[in-house]
């Protein structure tokens, strides 16, 4: 049986007694080598990593970058990796080695990077395969030396990482040692406010590695926090439908912490299994997940596991018994999200954090406190305080240097961060509005948020959609595809009329615009505004009223390649060609899955004689797909 209690008191105390930098915590992390850190698998056999195979191999690691790069000390070497075991590697030895990880965000574009590392003056790169980033790129096949028995190392106590994008500025923040064991610290807080974060199944608890190690959200509360106290860390394949779930249960994985796009998206595909039965079954599945919730509120101890037994049917399909812990963070997460998840028995937390700041709170109460959408207060390490309805942080883990657009600024723990959130404060429990920087002001004198208006645009065949200032104009912006039917497009545009008149005049838009063109960022996991204005201004977004774009055809797509495509995806699907439309979404419309979608491509590859990889975000129709394939047959 694992005694949590006193892993977590042992290396508090020895964290507490220590230096408090990354070489106290790394010694830390690794006290017990015969824990397991990590899993992987092949689909279907797992692969165990303890902590000694780790530290073995961080070792050499390091060693041969001492050995190998003499040059390099005190200096910034990137990791050009993805969320992996070789990533964990790469970070200790950078450290160990005497420089300093700077944590390259792979999902920016390379040219955003490689500005970032020029500013950063990143030395090199350190990675599995080249990707060809404007430094110099080492192999970490490359470093195989055999660390020498007694060796001593000097570790580095500073990493950088780059926020995630969602503003038009370069800007990179910096940590010591002292502010990630601030961080660490939190756990006796959190574990005193809550005993469910630390449960396990079968003698495990099991991190899902599903956030990026190079975000903030993924490092500190995925990765450190619960490496540092001997727990699993389990890596994905890939991140399809069927691969995520399949390791959920294959590793029996207790912990999953996500952003909101992962919680919403699975309780659309809930939503939609349920809603293909009959209305007796839906029925059944809204009263049982009332129940669910009323079981929880009568027994705050049982009440999850009673949960999981009413809602077995639903929850066997999807992450098992395991799952013991979630967050969501990064964004808003909808209430009927939170109300969803939590009715099936897997308890959903909400947490807040920035890049800037580390995470400083998450929900740690009951149901209620689970389902009322808030951010929890703040932890120990760091004070909140509420100006002009914005929150300000400050406390001995933020970052205490950063680097704007190249200058560099340096913070000290009595400074006030300005997080440009909205919140208010009720009963001691934080709750976010939205952004002060992307304000409108009314023709009443009114301050607008928008983020306040489009919790109300709920649209349906929509990609995305923003609500921003365009011309002095309070505007919905709605991206949509280019095959999007006729019909489809006016009931859009349609509902987005009804939806508006039920707001109050002083929240109204005056204007609704299309456009083909993607709205966010591909590296956010939201809509930036002063991303997309960027974008309208550059005209690589192109708006288009309703009447501009009613008449669209899509005609000019070969019919004769339409016609394959479909014939394909029926023989892929095992369905009939007449089940497939020309907008029917390969996913959504055709339930395929992920490994569907891999199959149809290579058939695609091989039928067109064609050089081609789809992403799982790439283009899903018949339409989109042959359009595709003619512009790439055209080159």
């Amino acid at each position: 049986m694992v005694n949590v209690k006193k892993i977590v008191n042992t290396r508090v105390k020895y964290l507490l007694n220590s230096n408090k930098d990354f070489e106290a915590i790394y010694n830390g992390m690794f006290m017990n080598p015969e824990y397991i850190f990590a899993e992987t698998n092949d689909g279907h056999n797992i692969t165990r990593y303890t902590f000694k195979q780790v530290d073995e191999r961080i070792n050499d690691i390091a060693y041969s970058i001492n050995k190998n790069y003499p040059e390099l000390k005190d200096k910034y070497i990137g990791i050009a990796e993805d969320n992996s075991i070789e990533w964990v590697y790469i970070f200790f030895a950078i450290l160990k080695s005497g420089n300093k990880p700077f944590l390259i965000n792979l999902r920016h574009p390379k040219s955003f990077a490689d500005s970032l590392m020029r500013s950063l003056n990143v030395s090199c790169a350190i990675g599995s395969k080249n990707l060809e980033f404007d430094t110099e790129y080492i192999s970490l096949d490359s470093l195989n030396l055999k660390c020498e028995s007694g060796y001593k190392f000097n570790f580095a106590n500073e990493i950088a990482l780059s926020t995630s994008a969602t503003t038009m500025k370069e800007k990179i923040v910096f940590y010591n040692g002292l502010e990630i064991a601030n961080q660490i610290l939190n756990v006796e807080e959190v574990l005193k406010n809550n005993k469910q974060v630390k449960k396990h199944y079968k003698g495990y608890l099991k991190q899902l590695v599903f956030l990026p190690l190079y975000h903030i959200f993924g490092f500190m509360a995925t990765f450190i926090w619960f490496s540092y106290f001997g727990r699993c860390q389990v890596f994905l394949n890939d991140y399809s439908s069927d691969s995520i779930l399949n390791t959920i249960k294959l590793h029996e994985v207790t912990h999953i912490f996500a952003v909101p796009i992962f919680w919403n998206t699975i309780e659309r595909k809930i939503l939609a299994e349920i809603k293909s039965h009959d209305e007796k079954l839906q029925e059944k599945f809204k009263k049982g997940q009332d129940l669910s919730i009323k079981l929880q509120r009568k027994f705050p101890n049982k009440g999850i596991g009673y949960a999981k037994k009413l809602m077995k049917q639903v929850n066997s399909k999807l992450f098992g018994n395991s799952v013991l812990f979630c967050i969501s963070g990064g964004s808003y997460i909808k209430d009927s999200t939170l109300y969803l998840i939590n009715s099936l028995g897997y308890p959903l937390y909400n947490g807040y954090g920035m890049s800037e700041i580390g995470i400083t709170s998450v929900t740690l109460g009951d149901i209620d406190d689970r389902l009322n959408n808030n951010i929890g207060h703040n932890l120990s390490s760091v004070e909140y305080k509420i100006e002009n309805n914005g929150l300000y942080v400050r406390g001995k883990s933020l970052s205490h240097k950063m680097m704007i657009d190249g200058v560099t600024y340096n913070y000290s723990e009595d400074e006030w961060f300005d997080t440009s959130d909205l919140v208010h404060e009720k009963d001691g429990k934080y709750y976010v509005d939205g952004r002060r920087d992307d304000l409108f002001i009314g023709l009443n004198g009114e301050n607008i948020n928008p983020d306040v208006i489009e919790k109300e645009f709920n649209l349906e065949n929509v990609n995305n959609l923003s609500i921003l200032d365009i011309n002095n104009n309070l505007s919905l912006v709605i991206e949509i595809n280019e095959a999007t039917p006729q019909n489809v497009l006016e009931s859009i545009y349609n509902e987005a009329n009804e939806l508006n008149n039920k707001l109050d005049m002083s929240y109204r838009i005056s204007k609704i615009y299309f456009t083909y063109d993607m709205i966010k960022n591909p590296n956010s996991i939201k809509v930036s505004r002063q991303y997309l204005k960027a974008k309208i201004k550059e005209n690589k977004v192109k708006l288009r009223s309703f009447e501009q774009i009613n008449n669209a055809s899509n005609s000019d797509v070969d019919p004769k390649i339409l016609k394959v495509v479909k014939e394909l995806m029926a023989e892929t699907l095992s369905i009939s060609v007449e089940e497939i439309n020309d907008t029917s979404d390969f996913f959504f419309d055709l339930n395929g899955t992920s490994l569907d979608f891999f199959d149809l491509v290579s058939s695609l590859v091989e039928k067109f004689d064609i050089n081609v990889d789809y992403e799982d975000n790439a283009v899903h129709t018949p339409i989109e797909i042959a359009r595709e394939i003619e512009r790439i047959l055209s080159r």
